[in-house]
């Protein structure tokens, strides 16, 4: 079973979901994503505030 993150579920009108078997490789998916489309700099997903929004926003498939 693995985790999604959907840009959807973090407010953002963007159809992306990124996928991984752990919180690590899920990032490593959406991490990329996140600087490329919206603009996020490292220290934006890296805070705090950013890592407990994915938290919330992740799902178990």
């Amino acid at each position: 079973m693995g985790l999604k993150l959907a840009c959807r579920d973090m407010g953002l009108d963007c159809s992306y979901v990124s996928r991984g078997e752990t919180m690590e490789e899920l990032m490593a998916d959406a991490g990329p994503h996140g600087k490329k489309i919206h603009g996020y700099t490292d220290e934006q997903l890296n805070s705090p505030e950013m890592m407990e929004k994915v938290k919330a926003a992740v799902k178990q498939e």
